[in-house]
Protein backbone atom coordinates (compact mmCIF):
# COMPACT_ATOMS: atom_id res chain seq x y z
CA UNK A 1 0.00 0.00 0.00
CA UNK A 2 2.98 2.25 0.56
CA UNK A 3 4.23 1.13 -3.08
CA UNK A 4 0.31 2.16 -4.43
CA UNK A 5 -0.16 5.07 -3.05
CA UNK A 6 3.12 6.60 -3.81
CA UNK A 7 3.92 8.80 -6.99
CA UNK A 8 5.99 5.82 -8.50
CA UNK A 9 3.77 2.93 -9.31
CA UNK A 10 2.96 3.52 -12.64
CA UNK A 11 6.43 4.58 -13.36
CA UNK A 12 8.35 1.44 -12.12
CA UNK A 13 5.76 -0.98 -13.11
CA UNK A 14 6.89 0.29 -16.55
CA UNK A 15 10.09 -0.07 -16.08
CA UNK A 16 10.50 -3.91 -15.26
CA UNK A 17 12.82 -5.91 -16.71
CA UNK A 18 13.36 -9.60 -16.84
CA UNK A 19 15.90 -11.97 -15.21
CA UNK A 20 18.70 -11.26 -17.88
CA UNK A 21 18.01 -7.40 -17.83
CA UNK A 22 15.01 -7.13 -20.88
CA UNK A 23 12.30 -5.32 -20.60
CA UNK A 24 9.45 -7.44 -19.08
CA UNK A 25 5.95 -6.68 -21.18
CA UNK A 26 4.11 -9.18 -18.73
CA UNK A 27 4.05 -6.62 -16.34
CA UNK A 28 4.76 -3.24 -18.16
CA UNK A 29 1.64 -3.99 -19.37
CA UNK A 30 -0.24 -3.55 -16.30
CA UNK A 31 1.34 0.08 -16.16
CA UNK A 32 -0.44 0.53 -19.16
CA UNK A 33 -3.65 -0.76 -18.25
CA UNK A 34 -4.04 1.15 -15.23
CA UNK A 35 -3.46 4.59 -17.37
CA UNK A 36 -6.20 3.74 -19.39
CA UNK A 37 -8.93 2.10 -16.49
CA UNK A 38 -8.30 5.59 -14.53
CA UNK A 39 -8.36 8.11 -17.68
CA UNK A 40 -12.30 8.54 -17.20
CA UNK A 41 -11.88 8.56 -13.42
CA UNK A 42 -11.39 11.64 -10.71
CA UNK A 43 -8.49 10.12 -9.58
CA UNK A 44 -6.18 7.77 -10.45
CA UNK A 45 -3.15 5.58 -8.25
CA UNK A 46 -0.51 7.85 -8.64
CA UNK A 47 0.05 9.46 -5.37
CA UNK A 48 -2.93 11.68 -5.14
CA UNK A 49 -4.83 9.27 -3.61
CA UNK A 50 -4.31 6.28 -0.57
CA UNK A 51 -5.10 3.24 -1.72
CA UNK A 52 -6.00 0.44 0.49
CA UNK A 53 -5.48 -3.13 -0.57
CA UNK A 54 -9.46 -3.35 -0.78
CA UNK A 55 -9.09 -1.00 -3.46
CA UNK A 56 -6.29 -2.72 -5.06
CA UNK A 57 -8.21 -5.88 -4.80
CA UNK A 58 -11.30 -4.21 -6.42
CA UNK A 59 -9.37 -3.44 -9.39
CA UNK A 60 -7.32 -6.71 -9.61
CA UNK A 61 -10.46 -9.07 -9.77
CA UNK A 62 -11.60 -10.78 -13.00
CA UNK A 63 -15.01 -8.42 -13.41
CA UNK A 64 -15.15 -4.73 -12.34
CA UNK A 65 -17.27 -4.12 -10.93
CA UNK A 66 -16.53 -7.52 -9.02
CA UNK A 67 -19.10 -9.91 -9.21
CA UNK A 68 -21.36 -8.26 -12.02
CA UNK A 69 -20.93 -10.46 -14.66
CA UNK A 70 -19.89 -10.20 -18.22
CA UNK A 71 -17.53 -7.19 -17.13
CA UNK A 72 -14.38 -6.42 -18.37
CA UNK A 73 -11.73 -7.59 -15.79
CA UNK A 74 -10.25 -5.23 -13.27
CA UNK A 75 -6.72 -3.38 -15.14
CA UNK A 76 -4.38 -5.07 -12.65
CA UNK A 77 -6.21 -8.91 -13.26
CA UNK A 78 -5.94 -11.31 -16.50
CA UNK A 79 -9.71 -12.49 -18.20
CA UNK A 80 -11.18 -14.23 -16.81
CA UNK A 81 -10.73 -16.74 -19.56
CA UNK A 82 -7.54 -16.71 -18.71
CA UNK A 83 -7.83 -16.22 -14.96
CA UNK A 84 -6.50 -18.63 -12.43
CA UNK A 85 -4.83 -18.38 -8.82
CA UNK A 86 -1.64 -19.52 -10.50
CA UNK A 87 -1.90 -16.58 -13.12
CA UNK A 88 -4.56 -13.96 -11.51
CA UNK A 89 -2.93 -10.66 -12.59
CA UNK A 90 0.24 -8.55 -11.93
CA UNK A 91 0.10 -10.33 -8.28
CA UNK A 92 1.79 -13.71 -10.29
CA UNK A 93 2.98 -11.96 -13.29
CA UNK A 94 5.64 -9.90 -11.07
CA UNK A 95 6.66 -13.20 -9.48
CA UNK A 96 6.61 -15.37 -12.11
CA UNK A 97 10.59 -15.40 -13.24
CA UNK A 98 11.27 -16.53 -9.72
CA UNK A 99 8.51 -19.01 -9.57
CA UNK A 100 9.80 -20.45 -12.90
CA UNK A 101 13.32 -20.90 -11.99
CA UNK A 102 12.74 -22.21 -8.28
CA UNK A 103 10.59 -25.12 -10.00
CA UNK A 104 14.63 -25.58 -12.24
CA UNK A 105 16.61 -25.65 -9.08
CA UNK A 106 17.48 -21.85 -9.78
CA UNK A 107 18.21 -19.77 -6.92
CA UNK A 108 17.88 -15.88 -8.32
CA UNK A 109 19.11 -13.09 -6.24
CA UNK A 110 15.53 -11.16 -6.38
CA UNK A 111 11.98 -12.05 -6.50
CA UNK A 112 10.53 -9.09 -8.52
CA UNK A 113 12.82 -7.13 -11.21
CA UNK A 114 11.31 -3.69 -10.04
CA UNK A 115 13.92 -0.56 -10.77
CA UNK A 116 16.26 -0.33 -7.30
CA UNK A 117 15.52 2.74 -4.83
CA UNK A 118 18.61 4.21 -3.55
CA UNK A 119 19.03 1.64 -0.39
CA UNK A 120 19.59 -1.17 -3.13
CA UNK A 121 16.09 -2.73 -2.85
CA UNK A 122 13.29 -2.40 -4.63
CA UNK A 123 9.58 -1.44 -3.34
CA UNK A 124 7.57 -4.85 -4.35
CA UNK A 125 10.88 -7.03 -2.73
CA UNK A 126 8.43 -9.69 -1.80
CA UNK A 127 5.67 -8.88 -4.16
CA UNK A 128 1.76 -8.04 -3.10
CA UNK A 129 -1.15 -9.12 -2.00
CA UNK A 130 -4.82 -8.40 -3.20
CA UNK A 131 -6.49 -9.44 -0.40
CA UNK A 132 -8.11 -7.00 1.67
CA UNK A 133 -6.00 -6.07 5.45
CA UNK A 134 -3.36 -3.21 4.73
CA UNK A 135 -3.82 0.62 5.02
CA UNK A 136 -1.25 3.03 4.12
CA UNK A 137 0.13 5.42 6.87
CA UNK A 138 0.09 9.26 6.95
CA UNK A 139 2.02 12.20 9.02
CA UNK A 140 -0.92 14.41 7.97
CA UNK A 141 -1.14 14.45 4.25
CA UNK A 142 2.40 13.09 3.99
CA UNK A 143 2.74 9.13 3.41
CA UNK A 144 5.10 7.69 5.49
CA UNK A 145 4.63 3.83 5.18
CA UNK A 146 1.75 1.18 5.48
CA UNK A 147 0.46 -1.71 7.58
CA UNK A 148 -1.24 -5.21 6.88
CA UNK A 149 -3.01 -7.64 9.26
CA UNK A 150 -4.13 -10.99 8.12
CA UNK A 151 -6.13 -13.27 10.39
CA UNK A 152 -10.00 -14.74 10.12
CA UNK A 153 -11.90 -12.95 7.65
CA UNK A 154 -10.77 -10.28 5.35
CA UNK A 155 -13.73 -7.77 6.83
CA UNK A 156 -12.27 -8.10 10.01
CA UNK A 157 -8.33 -7.99 8.65
CA UNK A 158 -9.79 -4.71 7.32
CA UNK A 159 -10.78 -3.32 10.54
CA UNK A 160 -7.59 -4.59 12.46
CA UNK A 161 -5.61 -2.71 10.41
CA UNK A 162 -8.09 0.58 10.19
CA UNK A 163 -8.56 0.99 13.74
CA UNK A 164 -5.35 -0.13 14.74
CA UNK A 165 -3.65 2.83 12.79
CA UNK A 166 -6.24 5.13 14.04
CA UNK A 167 -5.45 4.08 17.76
CA UNK A 168 -1.75 3.94 17.33
CA UNK A 169 -2.49 7.57 15.92
CA UNK A 170 -4.61 8.37 18.83
CA UNK A 171 -2.40 7.03 21.49
CA UNK A 172 1.59 7.91 20.01
CA UNK A 173 0.50 10.67 18.34
CA UNK A 174 1.87 12.16 14.83
CA UNK A 175 1.07 9.32 12.62
CA UNK A 176 -2.48 8.05 11.63
CA UNK A 177 -5.17 7.38 8.78
CA UNK A 178 -4.72 9.30 5.64
CA UNK A 179 -7.25 12.25 5.50
CA UNK A 180 -10.60 11.53 4.40
CA UNK A 181 -10.27 13.57 1.19
CA UNK A 182 -7.52 11.34 -0.40
CA UNK A 183 -8.61 8.47 0.37
CA UNK A 184 -9.39 5.61 -2.74
CA UNK A 185 -12.95 6.09 -1.66
CA UNK A 186 -13.16 9.11 -3.17
CA UNK A 187 -11.87 7.75 -7.13
CA UNK A 188 -15.46 7.35 -8.98
CA UNK A 189 -14.58 5.11 -12.16
CA UNK A 190 -16.95 5.23 -15.13
CA UNK A 191 -18.05 2.01 -16.27
CA UNK A 192 -19.98 1.22 -19.97
CA UNK A 193 -23.36 2.03 -19.87
CA UNK A 194 -23.26 5.21 -18.25
CA UNK A 195 -22.83 3.61 -14.71
CA UNK A 196 -19.89 4.36 -12.29
CA UNK A 197 -18.33 2.83 -9.67
CA UNK A 198 -17.18 4.53 -6.37
CA UNK A 199 -13.77 2.31 -5.09
CA UNK A 200 -13.53 1.57 -1.50
CA UNK A 201 -10.92 2.07 1.00
CA UNK A 202 -12.02 -0.44 4.16
CA UNK A 203 -15.24 -2.60 4.47
CA UNK A 204 -15.36 -3.15 8.59
CA UNK A 205 -18.09 -5.23 9.78
CA UNK A 206 -21.41 -3.51 10.79
CA UNK A 207 -21.43 -5.17 14.35
CA UNK A 208 -17.76 -6.22 15.23
CA UNK A 209 -17.75 -6.77 18.66
CA UNK A 210 -18.41 -9.92 21.16
CA UNK A 211 -21.28 -8.76 24.09
CA UNK A 212 -21.72 -5.16 23.03
CA UNK A 213 -24.63 -3.71 20.83
CA UNK A 214 -21.57 -1.49 18.89
CA UNK A 215 -21.98 -0.91 15.41
CA UNK A 216 -20.29 0.93 12.68
CA UNK A 217 -16.91 0.93 14.43
CA UNK A 218 -14.98 2.07 11.37
CA UNK A 219 -17.55 5.05 10.62
CA UNK A 220 -16.80 8.66 10.89
CA UNK A 221 -13.01 8.07 11.55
Amino acid sequence: MAFFSGSRASAELGAVQTAIGTPDANVRDFAERLALFFAGANGSFDGRFAVSNRALGLVARPYFPDGELGRAPGPLSRPLALFSPFSNGLQSALIVQNLAASLGNINLARCIFLPNHPGGSNRLANGLQIFPGAVPIYRGATLVGAIGVSGDGIDQDDMVSFLGLHNAGVRVGGIGLPPAAIRADQIVVPVPGGNSVRLRFVNCPFAPFVDTAEQHACQAL
